[in-house]
């Protein structure tokens, strides 16, 4: 089981990345909204911040659909 010390020096990092990925995800909402889910995706990729491959879809999906 990893130390819980462990957890707490990673959580900076942790927040760095999701404040990355939540600022790429709102400006590309704003310029991809109702745009084909390929465009979305491309456009998150293209941002730089790394995510997985299915959660890059999902986003895309949900910013072309206008319910994200």
């Amino acid at each position: 089981m990893a130390d819980v010390s462990e957890y707490e020096k990673a959580m900076p990092r942790v927040q760095e990345h999701v404040a990355q990925y939540e600022k790429a995800l709102a400006e590309i909402r704003t310029t991809h909204a109702g745009r084909p889910a390929p465009e979305a995706r491309e456009a998150l990729l293209a941002a730089g911040v790394r995510i997985a491959s299915e959660v890059a879809q999902d986003a895309a999906e949900r910013i072309a659909d206008g319910t994200l």
